[in-house]
């Protein structure tokens, strides 16, 4: 089986933040926050080989996408690195079995989130989709989702494990400490967290059948409320609708390209560039 792991870092336990800016968030101990998201992903990696799993691909997923220690990554797993203009949006495809979530958190506005925001914490006030708000569990298990993969667990704190059971509806949760505010939190002994991240995703993988796949019928749209009328000038210069000084409207009948707008490409031409068709890419 081929598994694909998306990792973020604010979600680990012993994984701690301030503000950085009165607004954006600043992880303290960066040198101990990538060596605990590397033993955490080691951990799962370990869970899914006792499931059966024999190609496991894991998705850096934070900030730079250089947070996860590959000189310490077990043996079993490939790191991909995401870099450059042309980056793809995602780097999940039809042929994995199954997708993870580890490190994840709630997005912004949730009170108790531990660092919560919605992929910019320096910019971003509120995204929704499709009229509903939305956050990264949801938009990454949907680019999962486009290509017929299910989410089967997502690990993060208490306030992401919540938000990740009501967007999937079935999901195996492991939660890594409880937020009390954004910056302030109760942390999971990473020692025991690893330990449950191993038997959940073990158990996950094994049940992999019971995990629907998020069904999302198009068309689509992406509005995002920026937290500077500034940030909108590019997206208006792309072609998105300008709904106000600092909301901007991003449409596609393919999911994928709407998200790929938001990442800053013109409609049609992501999907164009990495041959990508009605979910599936012919590369």
């Amino acid at each position: 089986m081929k598994i694909f792991i998306i990792t973020d870092l604010e979600g680990v336990s012993g994984i701690n933040g301030r503000k950085a800016d009165e607004v954006g968030n600043k992880i303290i101990n960066t040198d101990a926050a990538c060596r605990l998201l590397t033993e955490e992903v080691n951990a799962v990696v370990e869970g899914l080989l006792e499931a059966g799993a024999d190609e496991i691909h894991i998705l850096d997923g934070h900030g730079g996408s250089n947070s996860i220690q590959i000189e310490n990554l077990h043996p079993a797993a490939e790191l991909f690195i995401s870099g450059g203009d042309l980056a793809p949006v995602t780097y999940i495809d039809s042929s994995y079995d199954a997708a993870l979530q580890i490190g994840a958190h709630a997005m912004m506005g949730t009170g108790n989130g531990v660092m919560h925001h919605t992929f910019n914490s320096h910019g971003v006030v509120n995204m929704w989709l499709n009229g509903e708000l939305i956050g990264e569990i949801g938009i990454e298990g949907l680019q999962c989702a486009y290509f017929g993969v299910p989410t089967i667990l997502v690990s993060g704190d208490l306030a992401a494990c919540h938000e990740a059971k009501a967007f999937f509806g079935k999901i195996e949760t492991v939660e890594t400490k409880t937020g009390i505010s954004r910056y302030t939190v109760r942390n999971y002994n990473p020692v025991r967290v690893r330990q449950k991240l191993k038997e959940g995703a073990k158990k996950a993988l094994l049940a992999k059948s019971d995990f629907p796949v998020k069904n999302l019928n198009g068309p689509y749209e992406i509005k995002v409320q920026l937290m500077c009328p500034n940030m909108a000038d590019n997206y208006e210069k792309a072609g998105a609708e300008r709904l106000d000084q600092s909301t901007i409207l991003l449409k596609s009948d393919d999911f994928l390209d709407v998200w790929a707008q938001r990442n800053g490409w013109a409609p049609g031409v992501h999907n164009k560039k990495f041959n990508i068709i009605n979910g599936n890419s012919n590369e």
